[in-house]
């Protein structure tokens, strides 16, 4: 494999609020890659085939790079829904990438909600909620890079 695709695989995908020149609040995915498995098992699990028909603003989002403000509290509402979703379905990914994994690191979930986790081990969903809230006080738009 070529340097520079190691690099991308291993490139982390980040969104935070920006204030004054700063990055704030941010929170970052293990890889892009592994954001991708992400937002693939929400459309696997909850959608029912029709790419972002439950949740367009999170799974439609990415060019431009952000969620405006005036978006916030539709994506707020849409990331509540999912992991109130994903608390209640087995900690067993859609995708056989994160199957195996999960298999390997021998790491215990108690549902969908825990298996996905941002580069601190934490809930990504709970994580992005957490971003969401602290965006919309703010009125700042959450970039996405």
């Amino acid at each position: 494999m070529a340097s520079g695709a190691r690099r991308l695989l291993s490139k982390t995908m980040e969104f935070y609020i920006q204030s004054g020149g700063r990055k704030l609040n941010t929170v970052s995915t293990g890889s892009v890659d592994d954001f991708y498995y992400f937002r693939d098992s929400i459309h696997d699990a909850l959608e029912e085939g029709a790419f972002g028909s439950k949740y367009p603003v999170f799974m439609r989002r990415f060019e431009p790079d952000e969620w405006k403000v005036e978006e916030l509290d539709q994506l707020q509402g849409e990331l509540e829904t999912i992991a109130e979703a994903f608390k209640g379905l087995p900690p067993e990914p859609f995708d056989s990438h994160w199957r195996g994994r999960l298999a390997t690191s021998k790491r215990r979930y108690s549902s969908l909600y825990d298996v996905f986790v941002d580069k601190e081990g934490k809930p990504l969903l709970g994580r992005l909620i957490d971003l969401c809230r602290v965006a919309r006080k703010e009125q700042k738009a959450i970039v996405i890079r």
